[in-house]
């Protein structure tokens, strides 16, 4: 009886959408905590709605490595100092988050948009940065 609650809980946890969900909000909130442009833009839609309003970059179909590009010179601009999200919400399929970004006495609001692709992973479609 044990055995069977055991492999049954198991099956539960491994079958579940959760560790996917939960990941790809762990790597959102450490990449932005430390500035890692590539680690963040490996879960990048092919194409991302992109916003930096200090930077002027207002995309709304940006090919990810593009992307990732503007990001990296983002980070060396505003180096992070601290990260942490305000609110996190789900609908069906998608996940979004939003955030602040503190760097050299300044502040950003962070807005985080995902989609679940077909083979269940979370991807990232849009990605604000908004300064306070």
């Amino acid at each position: 009886m044990l055995v069977s609650f055991v492999f049954s809980l198991l099956v539960c946890l491994h079958s579940g959408k959760a560790p996917s969900e939960t990941d790809i909000t762990q790597m959102v909130g450490t990449s932005l905590r430390n500035g890692d442009a590539v680690r963040l833009s490996a879960r990048f839609a092919k194409t991302i709605e992109l916003v930096i309003d200090t930077e002027n970059v207002d995309f709304q179909a940006l090919q990810a490595t593009h992307a990732e590009l503007i990001l990296r010179s983002f980070f060396r601009k505003y180096p992070p100092h601290g990260f942490q999200f305000v609110y996190r919400g789900a609908s069906d399929k998608l996940r979004y988050t939003t955030g602040t970004y503190e760097t050299g006495g300044q502040v950003f609001s962070v807005y985080v948009l995902m989609r679940q692709t077909p083979d269940h992973q979370y991807a990232i479609n849009a990605l604000h940065f908004r300064k306070e």
